[in-house]
């Protein structure tokens, strides 16, 4: 689906947990990073959410996907592997590829028909975004990535007819996904653009070993927000996100207390229990 396409990792930067760097050619992802889609199954409309999780080695990462659809929710965990793009792998290799990501950044093959790279908004933000177009006697496709981030910004697979498929990216019923929600387009926020008062790192050392509950961290972190003591970048919250605290919140808390991550990092978590409307800020 992505013919032409090859992702170099021209720009790697460290994950949200101590001595895990992205690799060459492989996905990149933070803990907390999510992307939620319109989507629409042969004419079913629905909404897909993929939440990423903490990382399991050098090559793995949790990823919850969330869809609802006629107002049930439907969950599953899954295991990616961010060498091969496919989650559930079994035995012998094979598995699901997970087609809201590329490897990052991407690079557009040079005269390869009907590749292009065009700019989008979204959300007030211009993204670069590299499109793989395949008009056939059978249907019209075209799928887009950001180019910086690898994040799908959108599939259409609009059938013409209900003939046989003839090409790999031939459907007989229509297929979209259009991004309408994500935190992956943050990594630009400076330390500078955070004020996260000091003492704060001694509630999430107590948090992450248990000495304070979840319930007095994330009311602290609201009454610090809602009253200017700090301040993180807002993004949009996300109803089909699970409204629990996830074990990577607490355990980036504790990392960021003990000076192994980030201020940026750290507030990934916040926005996480942000989006799923944990806390309200």
């Amino acid at each position: 689906m992505i013919a032409g396409i090859t992702g170099v990792s021209e720009n790697a930067f460290a994950l949200s947990q101590p001595n895990i760097d992205c690799q060459s050619g492989s996905i990149c992802v933070h803990p907390g990073d999510f992307m939620t889609y319109s989507t629409e199954f042969e004419k079913v409309p629905s909404i897909e959410t993929y939440t990423f999780g903490d990382h399991i080695g050098t090559d793995k990462v949790s990823v919850s996907i969330t869809s609802v659809l006629n107002g049930t929710k439907i969950q599953s965990n899954n295991i990616l592997d961010l060498k091969t793009g496919f989650y559930n792998e079994t035995a012998n290799g094979s598995g699901l590829p997970i087609l809201v990501m590329a490897p990052t950044p991407i690079n557009i093959g040079k005269n390869i028909s009907g590749v292009s790279e065009k700019t989008q908004n979204f959300i007030g933000s211009q993204r670069d975004v590299v499109s793989v177009a395949n008009n056939t006697a059978t249907a019209t496709n075209e799928i887009g990535y950001d180019k910086e981030t690898g994040v799908l910004m959108y599939l259409h697979l609009i059938p013409k007819s209900a003939n046989a498929v003839t090409s790999i990216l031939d459907v007989s019923f229509p297929t979209k996904y259009d991004l309408i929600n994500t935190n992956m387009f943050a990594n630009s926020v400076t330390q500078a653009d955070l004020q996260i008062p000091s003492w704060i790192k001694n509630n999430a050392k107590w948090w992450a070993q248990g000495s304070l509950t979840d319930d007095d961290f994330t009311k602290g972190i609201q009454y610090m927000v809602q009253n200017g003591m700090m301040k993180i970048p807002h993004t949009q919250s996300d109803s089909s996100l699970p409204h629990q605290i996830p074990s990577w919140v607490k355990t980036s808390a504790g990392w960021w207390a003990n000076g192994q991550i980030s201020d940026i990092d750290f507030v990934k978590g916040i926005q996480y229990l942000a989006n799923s409307n944990i806390i309200h800020v």
